[in-house]
C-alpha cells in the first residue's frame, strides 16, 4: 500500500470519526435547544447543516477507507470530500456575527484545511491508480 493510500485511509478513518461527533453534536443541539443561544434565528438552519455534514462525513470516510482499499473506487471520496468542504463553509458561515453567530468558528475554517488535504490524498490515488493502469 502506498504512502497516498495509507494517509488517505488515516484521513478516512477521521472523518468517520468526525461524522459521528457532527451528528451527536446536532442531535443533542436539536433536543436541549442549545443552538437558539449561539445561532438565534438560524438555529434550525445550522442544526440541519450540522446534520447534514456529519452524514457527509460519514459517507467521506466510508468512501475513503474503499478507495484506499481498492483505488478503482476512489473517485466517490474525492467528490464527498469537496461536498464535505463545501458544507463545513455553510457551518462556518452561519457562525458569523453578521447572522446572528456569536463568533467567527475558527475550527470550521481548519476543519476546511483538512477537508481540502482529504480531496488532494483522493486525488493523488486516483492518479497513483491512473499511472498503474
Amino acid at each position: 500500500m502506498s504512502a497516498a493510500r495509507k494517509t488517505l485511509k488515516i484521513l478516512a478513518l477521521i472523518y468517520f470519526v468526525l461524522g459521528i461527533a457532527s451528528l451527536v453534536i446536532g442531535i443533542t443541539g436539536i433536543a436541549t435547544g442549545k443552538f437558539e443561544s449561539v445561532y438565534g434565528s438560524n438555529a434550525m438552519l445550522a442544526a440541519v447543516v450540522l446534520l447534514a455534514k456529519g452524514v457527509i462525513d460519514l459517507a467521506a470516510g466510508v468512501a475513503g477507507i474503499k478507495g484506499a482499499n481498492k483505488p478503482s473506487q476512489v473517485d466517490g471520496a474525492f467528490k464527498l470530500g469537496i461536498v464535505a468542504a463545501i458544507a463545513t463553509i455553510a457551518q462556518a458561515v452561519l457562525t458569523l456575527p453578521a447572522l446572528g453567530g456569536s463568533a467567527v468558528n475558527i475550527g470550521a475554517f481548519v476543519i476546511v484545511v483538512y477537508d481540502l488535504f482529504f480531496v488532494q490524498q483522493a486525488h493523488a490515488v486516483k492518479a497513483e491508480n491512473k499511472d498503474r493502469l
